[in-house]
């Protein structure tokens, strides 16, 4: 290379590095250009089968939509309606599926009537607890199941919140045996009211606005709702004087977060984790919840000297057992579908249970003798 062009180089130089610098710089506010550009929000209407500010029902239903605002930076805008005030308690399901509103919270046991087996991924008697019962969902087949089953009904559901263990429920009148529960009236969902229906009572299935005052004018002469600390805010205490437990019928009761599969399917991916991550983060967060809130209300109702709280005897517990595994186990032999999500969830209590013998359940069991 002659000196003359080593020169022509040298002083061309600055300007094509100057030119390199300036198209990246310009490349650079193009990219953040497009990255602050505003995104397009998207607003939904999510409606609940819950009395508005219900806790451990509707309350949770307004944070999982807060959340869900927060993570996706706003893009995703929920507007909440509690039951009645857009859609009545019991059609949430129906208008989701049909895109009369995009999302909805609301337990999934609600719907056995469109498919019996529904209510595995809410409540079964004498089935899963609610750590068990997220387990299956994440860690094994379960949403994959669930999925199949409500794409089918064109909805897409996660699991939102959790009460946990429930209680047996509230009675106008002292259960001793198994033929107290004939003739009684309870509201009371699912595969649980076909138990109370085999045990000689009638299960009836109405919205939660309106169990206070059916038990008042004596429509209904028990009903079941949650645990102590809903129950309270319902007002149970106020309108009946025997309180029973455990809630053999409902061992956990999963809430739900249903969306249009239509309107799931046009999401990005990342704003579809986002759900999934806020509504997982609620279930866990709402459990939490409840389990320490009814551990508080217990002890005021056992200081309220006008309720009875007791467990049902055995008797009626192992009769509520059985009962239930035979309900469950005549369907299987109805519907293919119902038999694959059985067997899943079968398995996986049965590798629960083995578990159980050496863990938690175990400890406990030697725990409260110290206490």
């Amino acid at each position: 290379m002659t000196d003359k062009t080593k020169r022509k180089i040298l002083k061309y130089l600055p300007i094509s590095i100057f030119g390199s610098l300036y198209g990246c710089k310009s490349q650079n506010k193009d990219v953040l250009k497009k990255n602050n550009a505003p995104k397009e929000i998207i607003n939904l209407k999510m409606v609940t089968s819950f009395p508005r500010n219900l806790p451990g029902a509707d309350l949770p239903a307004q944070k999982l939509a807060e959340k869900i605002n927060i993570m996706s930076s706003g893009e995703i805008n929920i507007k909440h309606y509690a039951a009645g005030e857009l859609i009545p308690a019991l059609e949430v399901f129906d208008a989701v599926s049909n895109g009369v509103v995009d999302c909805g919270v609301s337990a999934p046991f609600y719907w056995s009537s469109k498919n019996n087996a529904i209510p595995f991924f809410c409540s079964i008697p004498g089935g899963m607890t609610a750590r068990e019962l997220f387990s299956w969902l994440t860690q094994f087949k379960g949403q994959e199941l669930w999925d199949n089953l409500y794409s089918s009904f064109n909805l897409k559901g996660f699991p939102m919140g959790e009460t946990g263990t429930t209680m047996g429920g509230w009675f106008n009148k002292e259960i001793t045996e198994i033929k107290d529960f004939k003739g009684v009236k309870m509201r009371i969902p699912g595969l649980g009211g076909e138990v109370i229906n085999r045990l000689g009572g009638t299960a009836i299935n109405i919205p939660g606005n309106e169990v206070i005052n059916s038990l008042k004018l004596g429509i209904i002469d028990a009903a079941e709702w949650a645990g102590p600390w809903p129950d309270i805010a319902m007002g149970f205490h106020k309108v009946t004087k025997y309180y029973y437990g455990p809630g053999v019928h409902e061992p956990s009761t999963l809430n739900e977060f249903i969306i249009n599969k239509k309107t799931w399917d046009k999401l990005s991916l990342r704003l579809k984790i986002i759900i999934q991550n806020a509504c997982y983060a609620n279930y866990i967060e709402g459990l939490s919840e409840s389990f320490s809130n009814n551990a508080r209300s217990l002890e005021i109702l056992i200081n309220k000297k006008d309720i009875i709280i007791r467990n049902y005897p055995e008797e009626v517990i192992y009769k509520m057992l059985k009962l239930s595994y035979e309900i469950v186990k005549e369907k299987t032999k109805e519907e293919k579908e119902y038999a694959e999500i059985y067997e899943s969830w079968i398995n996986a209590i049965k590798l629960f249970s083995k578990y159980h013998n050496y863990s938690e359940n175990k400890y406990l069991n030697y725990r409260k003798n110290f206490f």
